[in-house]
């Protein structure tokens, strides 16, 4: 029987998902949303900001003109007023001037009245007076005119003078018309007569300035009207320039810089002269000021090209019998626009309302914001002449007339674009009148009469101005509840406020509510709609809508905003206006502001007096962006009208119907049965009233910030707001809103309500709001835990409370007699019986008021300030517990908290300071006997609640966040400055200072520490000395040769300087400051000849490298005072100053940074999808393929690829962190972690990889810090840092911090020297859960399942593992323990992964080198096999510490490490292994490894001590203990025939001509792929580039159909956005040890793993074997695909011929042939062919299917020793070139062995070349086989 031998096949992969996860992948929802759905966390504005608000620089820059603030936006008070009106007329009628030519027919028609229709001209010069007035009192009717017809110099200067005296520093308006006298002169001087009316009298413009004095507004109609306007600047700059001199005017009535506020309007230029055209009227530039409109439309027809068409009807209805001087009366339109100019529902209404809004459109756009609110917002009257004057500017220049005015406005006016808007308008409404006159003539007189009605009801309201006044609110009442308000376009706009719940807008329901039915119930009343008769107010909100859509990122003002002020007071567009008014509002603050210059704010102030429900969400939305704009200037306009109210009608619906919530009665009893009211009322009975609010929870979140914004520093509004229902509303919302927007601004509300009041902090307690603040502290929101400490600070009063109280009794007393005056008032008038009625409400409110002063002031005397300071303490203890909080943000509100409460108690806080310092003092001092005893004495105020406050300070002056260890150090520096001048303590104080300063020099000299770190009082922190030098061996005591732990910006400083900062730290105080107490010293590094070490890289000083920023903080540079003020108040204000309808810039298409997160995205998954084919690779590659070489300058501690970026970050043993970009090889930043000296960076992680991923770094000391831009040293910033523990026990063997990111759910699992296993929550930043580890051993690796998230395993120092399941009660949350085989409580788990993808293996090391593999469903281990790593003496197994394992994320494969690194699958199989050398061993041994030629370097002694696989790329980073270098390794494919060059290869006919075919070398020719055949028996594609040798008949085994190549399996890698399929095809073979060569015929694989496939699933898999990715019908397409195999199985040809047979004993496990080093030729013939396993084999005869084995047993001593059998060339020799002829070599080797040893074949003599078979073997065994050539083969 013949017999083969062979290594075992290798083992099956898993091809399962373990632990049950399969089912998470048949999730196809759970799949979508990981694919989809990515939450970033750690991304919100509180982590880019720490809540700093904006300061003032980068808003005064403001380069992105996101602000453009608009300070003097508000119209102020004291505003200019024109009171009088001076109409000075001088015509003579009848008399031209003397100087003018007037044509005939001239222009003589003045204020619409011809003279010549009068005989009596003194009538005409009355009715054109009367008419000028009646005019200009329609642009306003509270001025007082008076008329000067035709008068003289006295006349001119006594009216003047009176007119002054009367409107005091008021305006006064002078109009001038000179048409009846000469034109004024160069000097400036006007006309008028004298008494005889026989002279032209001149006035000096001079004198007429001092008679009227000023402000003044100048109209002159007259010409050359330019002459008066430069001569009355001229006289105004001589005054000035007298005052100067001291030549002052007093004869003037004001003063002289007053003149320069006057304003001047001229009908012309000095060279021009007035129109005079007689179809236009006489006064062209009085009519265009005056009436704008009616002079308008006659032009318009007058110059329209369709008068003769479809306007002829104006022009028909003139008398047309007109003698030939009158003819041109033919040419004047007659037209009467009907309606009124006061009613917008009119013809005439509606175009005065549009040319309004035009023309301040034209002057918005054209003239300067300054100029523009000085001319139209600033006085009715200048801003209605101005608005005229435009149309001036426009039309008198078609007549050669050019008016001018002072201030000058530009000549752009008046070819304005907005003009045609005006044209169009105008046609509309001829157009619509034009209709109306063809279809109905008739009633032309009816709409006079109902004109003229209209006009007579107008007069009667004007002459009651109080009656006015309320029938205008009534009527916008009304206009406000019309059924049309909610109608129509509204419903279509109010649905653009999406994101801001105006969605939910009443006027998109339909006919659901009552309102509704009501509405539809008038509706049926025969009242006709308010008709339109333009639509330009619709196609404007049109253009401003999609001026909103697509122009408004320009962030240029539009030139619509004006118009939608306008629309405001339209009933039918004024939803539709304040909507797209609200989405201009939220582009941000600038928008906010242009809308407030432009006069918005009257507006809305005005709408918050109308109850209509559907203005509601909006007009709280628009109020919230006006005042986290500017909300000082509004304050007292919200108290005039009581517009707070309409906020607090928002948030308490019912607010004011039950009087016992206003109105105290009884004191105290009636606050206790306020209480039972309320709490009797219950959730039950509230919540249908909560929910049942027309409002939604973010409206009522923007009405409270609306209050806040109110009442903060407005003692005012905060008495106006207080009311015991509001505050029980409040806390309602507090307890039961789900919107953290709402809870944050109720309880900033309740705090600025009781702020700095004893008695709203009483009644605030009565109320039991602190029970509600104190439960908020735990509110899951951070911003809202903030909000709770800012409003416990207000409770902490800043002075004292009884002098408060003693003054808010005088306030009380003194309202109180106010009150009774004027109630008694009403009494008398009461009596006298003048309006009873409205007497009788005043009565009433009245007594209400003085009854509630009464009902205060016995609140003020019932107030017990002992419970108020109880309150406050306990408010103290527990604001607390938050200095631990996950959230810098509200830490920081901690410190500004106890900056307040230091301040208030600064007292206290002295005392416990001091006796600190002396108990701390006697701890260093514990040597000295007297001292000794110290401790157990406790101080004063030992235990207090100000002694714990200052161990929390010293707590937080440790803190990890920049801004908040340097805001607890100034508070500590200011409780150590008021010891130093405490009167009582300067003595003993000095004394310690003095101490201290004397034992700093002794330090300072000795340069060593006199004390070690001692702890103070157990709760405290570590003593350490801050301020000693510490200089190394022979360095002298300079400040040079030391080097200071840096903070963010300085250095720290020595003991020659003892600030009390430094003073204090002396003490050992730890102030979050890190320092070196000693080095390390020169012997502890030793250098190897390979690998040279830097000493000074390798001990780089702690803390040197740059401290990232943090963002928005600037170090306080003004002096130090307390308390601090907080700024989230500030802070918070931003969010309504922020763009909340729109998407945010990310989520926005087309932006920039969409684009940017797009392509991330695709970048992304390109990648994964990219390093789906490189899987396979990773098992039959050559992973000692070294990529690249870093140098990190210090020890590398912690390795951590990122998945996407090129980036590595290498953390060093200290507090460094680098960078490096592994691809370009260079180092991106180097920057410290700022962790104390002594501590060290434990952990490493990155989150939210799939966009902008962050670095998360964990320190022995317990901190866990995040950092952004880490890439980048100029950007990189510490966004949060908190303490992930705070029971950090440092022991000699600590693991130190370890963390477990899951992004999938947002938790950080943070462990390491604790017995808890504690849960982070990132969206909460709080603790979850701690749950025990329940274990006294220290835990070293941590990890969890990436998906769901609820299962964790640990691993532990005593060998065992334990899974923790998070769904289960924390305290029984352990599933199961197990123990790492082969080892007792000696073995420590060194890592514990699962895999995020592949099939989820859970893996675990342990120091003994066993590797296992877990399924938390079983006991035991799945897997389990050893990585046996040994010294270099191989005879005494010097067993070797594994340091490491690790496996990669996503494919089957596992590193390990002790000096070498292994690479094995997940069954067990060794793939490769090599040294990690930093030197060039590295490719000398990848060189011998190839070759099969030993070298005699060896690598460096020292162990891998770290390492990683990178998380998608068949990558791994390696580092050596003593080794500031690391590698990176990539697999690499190694095609087997990369040996040929040439790619030379033979084909199936030269081996049949040639049947002992020639090794070619490289210049062999064979290149011939067209005659390579297709062999049936291997069924191989033609093109398969491979050696081949036709089978002998019969020997080939056949693949069985049974047992094919198998189907796939689905590959999920978790963070993949897509689930990738990877082919695991089994039964394949490959040998993957570097160097190795390899062929796939038949199953056979030479150089150590020669398969020769038998029954192998019942061998005992001990052997490594590689499973590959090749289905065996695949075409092979390139080279490197020659490196797949196909599944061979042979159908039973091979068996095991008994069950003791050798196989059951399996091959020694530590044994590999091919790499075995020292070992002679006897070992391995006796290791490895002696022991082989015995295979029955069929037939009897060894076959080789690979290559030629018909040779005989002497071919060695014919090739290599016999040279007449080497030249004859009959004989096949080996030139030993190519890999192809070694691997043919041992081929040979092997076949000859078997049959000399097995087969007993003896030796055949050939001709000149006899050998003895015998001795040959004989040769072998005694180890004298040998080679000529230069180099040595082993048999394997």
């Amino acid at each position: 029987m013949t017999l083969i031998y062979g290594p075992q096949p290798l083992q099956n992969l898993n091809t399962k998902t373990r632990h049950g996860f399969e089912e998470q992948y048949k999730d196809q929802h759970l799949l979508q949303e990981l694919a989809n759905d990515f939450i970033f966390y750690y991304d919100d504005k509180r982590h880019r900001t720490n809540g700093n608000p904006i300061d003032e620089e980068t808003k005064r820059i403001d380069k992105d003109h996101y602000y453009q603030p608009i300070t003097n936006w508000k119209i102020t008070k004291d505003r200019q007023k024109t009171v009088s009106a001076a109409l000075l007329l001088c015509l003579n009628l009848g008399v031209d001037p003397p100087d003018v030519i007037k044509t005939h027919p001239c222009a003589r028609v003045e204020a619409w009245v011809d003279p010549l229709n009068f005989q009596d001209s003194k009538k005409a010069i009355e009715q054109i007076g009367k008419n000028l007035q009646s005019q200009y009192e329609t642009l306003s009717l509270r001025t007082r005119y008076k008329q000067s017809l035709d008068p003289c110099v006295e006349d001119v200067k006594r009216f003047c003078n009176s007119l002054r005296r009367q409107s005091k520093d008021d305006q006064i308006l002078f109009h001038y018309n000179g048409h009846g006298v000469p034109q004024p002169t160069p000097s400036g001087e006007i006309w008028v007569f004298n008494r005889g009316y026989t002279q032209y009298i001149p006035i000096s413009l001079y004198d007429l300035q001092t008679w009227l004095g000023a402000p003044c507004i100048f109209v002159y109609d007259c010409n050359s009207a330019g002459n008066i306007v430069k001569n009355f600047d001229k006289f105004v700059e001589k005054r000035i320039k007298d005052d100067e001199e001291g030549n002052h005017d007093n004869a003037s009535q004001s003063p002289t810089a007053a003149y320069k506020d006057c304003f001047q309007l001229a009908s012309c230029r000095s060279n021009e002269l007035l129109i005079m055209n007689p179809e236009l009227p006489a006064d062209l530039f009085t009519c265009c000021l005056t009436c704008p409109i009616e002079i308008s439309i006659r032009i318009f027809l007058m110059r329209s090209p369709l008068k003769d068409t479809k306007y002829k009807i104006f022009f028909d209805n003139s008398n047309k019998h007109y003698d030939t001087k009158n003819a041109y009366k033919a040419k004047i339109p007659n037209i009467n626009i009907p309606g009124m100019l006061s009613d917008r529902r009119t013809p005439l209404g509606e175009l005065n309302w549009i040319f309004t809004a035009i023309t301040d459109t034209i002057a918005w756009t054209s003239l300067p914001r300054s100029l523009f609110k000085r001319l139209f917002r600033h006085d009715l009257m200048i801003a209605a002449l101005f608005r005229n004057f435009l149309l001036a500017k426009r039309i008198m220049p078609w007549y050669n007339c050019h008016p001018l005015s002072t201030p000058e406005l530009p000549d752009s006016i008046a070819t304005h674009e907005m003009w045609k808007s005006w044209d169009l308008a105008m046609d509309e409404v001829l157009s619509k009148v034009v209709e109306n006159l063809k279809n109905s003539p008739q009633t032309s007189d009816l709409e006079s009469q109902m004109i003229l009605q209209q006009e007579e009801s107008l007069q009667k309201h004007n002459n009651n101005g109080q009656q006015s006044q309320s029938s205008s609110t009534q009527k916008l009442q009304q206009r406000d509840t019309a059924p049309e308000s909610i109608q129509g376009q509204s419903k279509f706009n109010v649905g653009n406020l999406s994101t801001m719940s105006l969605a939910t807008h009443p006027g998109l329901q339909q006919g659901n509510s009552n309102g509704n039915k009501r509405n539809s119930a008038v509706r049926m009343v025969p009242q006709l709609p308010p008709q339109q008769f333009s639509g330009f107010f619709e196609q404007n909100l049109t253009a401003f809508e999609l001026w909103l859509k697509y122009a408004s990122n320009v962030r240029n003002p539009p030139e619509q905003l004006p118009i939608v002020l306008q629309v405001l007071l339209s009933q039918v567009h004024r939803i539709r206006a304040l909507v797209l008014l609200s989405r201009f509002l939220d582009l941000g603050p600038w928008a906010v502001y242009l809308s407030l210059s432009i006069g918005i704010f009257p507006y809305v102030l005005k709408l918050l007096q109308s109850p209509a429900p559907e203005l509601k969400p909006i007009l709280v939305f628009i109020w919230a962006r006006i005042m986290s704009i500017d909300y000082k200037n509004t304050q007292a306009e919200l108290i005039k009208e009581k517009g707070f109210m309409y906020f607090i009608n928002v948030l308490v619906p019912d607010f004011g119907n039950n009087d016992a919530s206003f109105i105290i009665q009884d004191g105290r009893s009636f606050n206790g049965a306020r209480l039972q009211h309320h709490d009797s009322l219950g959730k039950n009975s509230i919540s249908p009233l909560y929910h049942s609010s027309e409002t939604t929870d973010e409206q009522k979140a923007m009405s409270v910030f609306v209050l806040c914004s109110f009442i903060r520093d407005f003692p005012v509004g905060q008495k106006c707001c207080f009311e015991p229902e509001l505050i029980r509303k409040l806390c309602f919302y507090i307890q039961n809103s789900e919107i953290p927007l709402l809870r944050q601004w109720c309880i900033i509300l309740i705090g600025l309500l009781y702020s700095g009041n004893p008695l709203y902090k009483s009644l605030s307690m009565e109320c039991q709001v602190f029970d509600v603040l104190l439960e908020a502290l735990h509110d899951p929101v951070p911003e809202v835990r903030t909000a709770t400490i800012l409003s416990l600070n207000h409770f902490i009063s800043d002075n004292s409370d009884g002098e408060t109280i003693i003054r808010l009794q005088r306030e009380y007393e003194q309202q109180y007699q106010q009150l009774q005056s004027q109630l008694q008032q009403i009494m008398n008038n009461y009596n006298q019986k003048q309006n009873q009625q409205h007497l009788e409400q005043q009565q009433m409110k009245l007594e209400q008021q003085m009854n509630n002063c009464v009902c205060m002031e016995r609140e003020l005397e019932n107030i017990d300030l002992k419970v108020l300071r109880s309150q406050e303490i306990t408010n103290i203890v527990a604001a607390l517990e938050l200095i631990n909080d996950g959230s810098s943000l509200v830490r920081k509100e901690v410190i500004v908290f106890l900056s307040r409460t230091v301040y208030r108690y600064i007292n206290f806080f002295i005392v416990v300071a001091f006796n600190e310092l002396i108990e701390n003092s006697s701890q260093l001092e514990r040597a000295d006997p007297e001292t000794l005893s110290y401790n157990e004495k406790h101080f004063v105020g030992y235990g207090s609640i100000f002694s714990t406050a200052w161990k929390a300070l010293l707590v937080l002056a440790s803190d990890s966040y920049l801004e908040n260890r340097e805001l607890a150090e100034e508070i500590i520096d200011y409780v150590l400055l008021e010891l130093s001048m405490y009167k009582e303590l300067q003595e003993p104080f000095s004394r310690l200072e003095q101490h201290f300063a004397k034992r700093g020099s002794k330090v300072s000299s000795n340069g060593k520490y006199p004390f070690k770190k001692l702890p103070v009082n157990g709760g405290k922190p570590q003593i350490r000395s801050f301020t000693t030098n510490n200089h190394s061996n022979g360095s002298n005591n300079n400040d040079d040769n030391h080097v200071h732990t840096v903070k963010s910006d300085q250095n720290r400083s020595d003991t020659t300087s003892l600030s009390l900062t430094g003073f204090f730290k002396s003490l050992g105080l730890d102030m979050g400051d890190s320092s070196e107490s000693d080095r390390i010293d020169d012997s502890n590094v030793t250098n190897n000849d390979n690998d040279v070490i830097s000493f000074s890289a390798m001990n780089d000083e702690h803390g040197l490298a740059p401290i990232p920023n943090v963002p928005r903080y600037r170090k306080r540079t003004e002096k130090l005072v307390l308390p601090f003020e907080s700024t989230f108040l500030d802070y918070s204000r931003e969010y309504f100053q922020e763009p909340q309808m729109r998407k945010s810039e990310n989520d926005e298409k087309g932006s920039i940074e969409y684009n940017k997160r797009l392509w991330r995205k695709n970048r992304n998954d390109f990648l994964i999808q990219e390093t789906q084919g490189q899987k396979k690779q990773a098992l039959y590659g050559d992973w000692s393929a070294k990529f690249v070489t870093l140098d990190n300058k210090t020890q590398p501690k912690t390795l951590q690829f990122t998945q996407f970026e090129d980036h590595l970050a290498v953390a060093d043993d200290r507090d460094n962190i680098t960078v490096f970009d592994w691809k370009s090889n260079e180092i991106l930043t180097r920057f410290s972690n700022a962790n104390p000296f002594g501590t060290k960076i434990t952990d490493l992680k990155f989150i939210n990889e799939d966009d902008i991923g962050i670095m998360m770094t964990g320190s022995s000391d317990g901190i866990i810090k995040l950092y952004k831009n880490y890439s980048s040293m100029d950007n990189i910033q510490n966004i949060a840092s908190w303490k992930g523990l705070s029971e950090m026990l440092l022991t000699p063997r600590s693991y130190g911090l370890i963390t477990e990111w899951q992004q999938s759910r947002g938790s950080l699992l943070a462990t390491g020297d604790v017995k808890i296993i504690r849960v982070w929550d990132a969206h909460t930043e709080t603790v979850q859960v701690d749950i025990p580890a329940k274990t006294s051993a220290l835990i070293t690796s941590l990890t969890s399942d990436q998906v769901a998230g609820d299962i964790f395993v640990g691993g532990f120092s005593d060998g065992t593992i334990r899974v923790y399941d998070r769904r289960l009660d924390h305290r029984n949350a352990i599933v199961r323990i197990w123990r790492a085989s082969g080892g007792g409580r000696d073995v420590w788990i060194n890592n514990v992964h699962f895999q995020r993808g592949g099939y989820r293996e859970l893996v675990s090391g342990a120091t003994n080198g066993a590797v296992e593999l877990w399924d938390i469903r079983s006991e035991d281990p799945v897997k389990t096999f050893f990585d046996e790593s040994t010294g270099q003496n191989n005879s005494q197994r010097n067993n070797l510490t594994m340091t490491t394992a690790q496996i990669h994320e996503h494919a089957p494969v596992i590193a390990t490490s002790t000096k070498q690194i292994k690479i094995w699958t997940t069954s067990g199989d060794l793939l490769s292994f090599f040294n990690n050398s930093t030197g060039n061993n590295g490719v000398a041994s990848t060189i011998a490894g190839a070759t099969g030629i030993r070298t005699n370097r060896t690598s460096a002694s020292s162990f891998v001590s770290t390492m990683a696989f990178h998380p998608h790329r068949m990558m791994l980073v390696a580092a050596n203990s003593h080794d500031t270098r690391l590698n990176i390794y990539k697999c690499k494919d190694m095609p087997i025939l990369e040996s040929y060059p040439n790619n030379n290869w033979y084909t199936y006919e030269k081996l049949q001509r040639d049947p002992k075919p020639k090794f070619m070398s490289k210049s062999s020719p064979l290149r011939d792929l067209n005659n390579f055949k297709n062999c049936a028996e291997c069924n191989y594609h033609q093109n398969m580039n491979v050696p081949y040798k036709k089978p002998v008949e019969n020997s080939t085994p056949t693949l069985s159909n049974s047992q094919n190549i198998m189907g796939s399996n689905s590959y999920l890698q978790i963070s993949d956005s897509q689930t990738p399929t990877y082919n695991n095809y089994h039964h394949g073979f490959e040998c993957n040890t570097p160097g190795m060569l390899k062929n796939n015929l038949n199953g056979q694989i030479y150089n150590n793993n020669n398969i020769y496939a038998g029954a192998y699933n019942n061998v005992p898999h001990e052997y490594p074997y590689n499973q590959n990715n090749f289905n065996r019908r695949n075409n092979l397409h390139n080279i490197s695909a020659i490196n797949r195999y196909q599944q061979v199985n042979f159908q039973n040809d091979f068996k095991i011929i008994e069950d003791n047979s050798p196989l059951s004993q399996g091959l020694p496990s530590e044994f590999n042939p091919r790499t075995a080093k020292d070992m002679s030729v006897r070992d391995k013939v006796k290791k490895w062919i002696d022991d082989i396993p015995l295979y029955e084999a069929p037939n009897n005869v060894w076959k080789n299917n690979c290559f030629q084995s018909d040779y005989s047993l002497n071919w060695e001593e014919t090739e290599f020793d016999n040279k007449e059998c080497l030249n004859d060339g009959k004989e096949q020799h080996i030139s030993l070139v190519s890999s192809d002829e070694l691997l043919y070599l041992q081929s040979k080797k092997i076949d000859s062995l078997v049959r000399l040893i097995y087969t007993l074949e003896e030796e055949v003599n050939s001709k000149n070349c006899e050998t003895n078979s015998r001795s040959y073997y004989n040769n072998i065994n005694n180890n004298e086989l040998e080679f000529e050539n230069d180099f040595e083969v082993d048999f394997s």
